[in-house]
This record gives structure tokens, C-alpha cells and sequence, in this order.
């Protein structure tokens, strides 16, 4: 947790994301960028997560098999399960869950969080990012809050 705090600290955004991890009793094991907010929210109390991927958010169906999806703008623990037929695991190979896992995973942070957003939203779209982080906006994406 140092090292992020004290990137916070300096003015800095900490770029976090899952990978292969050490494990005492596995020898080795994935964590996913999730489970590594999910520790570090505990402690440093965040009020907007920012997860960039590969597309805007959290889409009404798959956009491989569905030109037409569009992002759901705003998940809550509530309407997760009207959402919920609509998310799917990963179309490439994500040994994480894919999506359904990270809505799932965020939106119990969230509840745990109350104060706390996860933005989903495309890192491909030229500006977004910039976006997200200077002027506080999300561009074209999905937000998760509490209620």
C-alpha cells in the first residue's frame, strides 16, 4: 500500500493491474486487477476507481456478435440482476471471468464502500482517459455506485 499512497501523495495517478503473483502455498497464482482494488480500497478509501479496458463499459450485449450493443450507463447492487443475463465471461481468454466477474466483484466494493464509484469504460478511445482524470467525466462507459 506505500508505494501507492505515496504516488497519491506526489500528485500522481497509479496505474494498477493484475498479473501472475507469487503465493507461499500455490507457488504461483493470477490476481486479478479487482482483487488488488478490493485490498487496496480497505485502505486508502478511494472515491472513483477507474477501470479501462478494452471497451465502453459495461455493453448491453456482446459487441462481437452484437454491432448494435451500447453501454449500460449506471449498475447498482439493485439492478445488477435485470443486467445481469446480458454480461458474459471473457470472449478471449481471460482466466479472471471476464466481465460478469468484474461487475460482480466492484459492486461488492461498492457496497462495502458506499462513497465509492468504479468507472468501466473504454482505455482505447482516443481521450478518454484524459477525460476520466482531468476533468472528471466519463466520456462513454458504465458507472457503479451503491445506489
Amino acid at each position: 500500500v506505500a508505494p501507492i499512497r505515496d504516488l497519491l501523495a506526489a500528485g500522481c495517478v497509479p496505474l494498477v493491474y493484475g498479473d501472475v503473483a507469487l503465493d507461499e502455498g500455490l507457488g504461483y497464482t493470477i490476481i486479478s486487477t479487482e482483487q488488488i482494488f478490493a485490498y487496496l480500497a480497505q485502505h486508502l478509501s478511494p472515491t472513483r476507481i477507474i477501470l479501462a479496458g478494452e471497451v465502453a463499459g459495461v455493453l448491453t450485449g456482446d459487441p462481437v456478435r452484437d454491432p448494435a450493443a451500447r453501454p449500460i450507463p449506471v449498475i447498482t447492487p439493485a439492478s445488477l440482476p435485470d443486467v445481469e443475463a446480458q454480461l458474459g465471461g471473457a470472449t478471449g481468454f481471460d482466466v479472471t471471468g471476464g466481465m460478469l466477474s468484474k461487475v460482480r466483484e466492484m459492486l461488492a466494493l461498492v457496497e462495502r464502500q458506499p462513497g465509492l464509484e468504479v468507472w468501466l469504460m473504454s482505455g482505447l478511445e482516443e481521450g478518454a482517459i484524459r477525460g476520466a482524470l482531468v476533468e472528471a467525466g466519463l466520456m462513454d462507459g458504465t458507472v457503479l455506485r451503491h445506489q
